[in-house]
């Protein structure tokens, strides 16, 4: 379990939660808190996941928003080969601007 992960919802076939972003640090409250999503389709035998920030930062003049390293990526990743899911479709890599 991941330090300050809290279930937002739960069902049969849905979890919702959020965990303490990680990248950029700084931020607090609800702009501090990564969204993580997993769907399960059973008829098929498939789990649809997400992580994505919920707040994106600009640093002036940039007009392309700071990254999260990777860190909902990573996050993802970890869980997947923690449940020993594998990957369908195409590999992620996630940005090479860190």
């Amino acid at each position: 379990s991941e330090p300050g992960v809290q279930v937002v919802e739960l069902t049969d076939t849905y979890l919702h939660a959020t965990a303490p972003t990680v990248s950029p640090p700084g931020l607090t409250g609800e702009a501090g808190l990564d969204d993580l999503e997993f769907l399960l389709q059973a008829e098929d035998n498939v789990v649809l996941y997400r992580s994505a920030s919920r707040t994106s930062v600009f640093v002036y003049p940039l007009t392309q928003p700071v990254s999260d390293r990777n860190s909902n990526l990573n996050r993802l990743q970890k869980i997947r080969a923690k449940l020993g899911w594998s990957e369908l479709g195409q590999q992620q890599t996630g940005s090479s601007f860190l």
